[in-house]
């Protein structure tokens, strides 16, 4: 198993370690983060998604604007994550 995050993964946690759940993520064994990627971070991007694109209330979209993840960085989390082949809708 590859033991380095791919840059699409890096740019995944550069955004969402700003967020107090995932703060910890930063200097994380690259099997543990690409494990948190993919499922807690996906849960996190896909709820962040409806409440953006389906008015779902999930309160993710005020957890990033108070963590100052703006709305372009999470447009490329959610790219990234798509990139890495995570279903987001």
């Amino acid at each position: 198993m590859d033991h380095t995050l791919e840059p699409d993964e890096k740019e995944i946690l550069r955004i969402m370690s700003n967020l107090p759940e995932f703060s910890w993520l930063n200097g994380a064994a690259p099997a543990k983060a690409r494990h948190e990627i993919n499922t807690k971070v996906a849960d996190v991007l896909r709820e962040y998604y409806f409440e953006n694109t389906r008015g779902a209330s999930t309160g993710w979209t005020g957890k990033f604007r108070a963590a100052g993840i703006s709305e372009d960085d999470g447009k490329a989390a959610i790219s990234c994550a798509r990139r890495l082949g995570i279903s987001i809708a």
